[in-house]
């Protein structure tokens, strides 16, 4: 008897160590996330600078990137909703500010 209820515990303690720790897929994907939303930003600020100079031409093209990482975040963000993440974007965003 005793042989199963210290198994029961120690079962018990290993689900809920393992249910605590984040699997690795939501781990690479919200760092994927990230490095989405830097290049966004990146993409936005060469818009700016293309804009500035008058290059209508890069302006396009940078215009049809942000558009296809706009594209990339979303799709991020629904399959993070999918694991359980709340807020992935926001989430991200804050990571970013915090960590660089």
């Amino acid at each position: 008897m005793k042989k199963v209820f210290f198994f029961l515990v120690a079962a018990s303690i290993g689900f809920a160590a393992s249910a605590q720790t984040a699997p690795a897929q939501k781990i690479a994907d919200m760092k994927d996330l990230r490095k989405d939303i830097r290049e966004k930003r990146k993409d936005k600020k060469e818009l700016k600078k293309d804009l500035a100079t008058g290059n209508v031409a890069g302006a396009k093209n940078e215009k049809a990137e942000i558009k296809a990482e706009n594209k990339d975040i979303k799709q991020g963000a629904v399959k993070l909703k999918q694991e359980g993440v709340k807020h992935p974007i926001r989430r991200a965003e804050r990571q970013i500010k915090r960590h660089g």
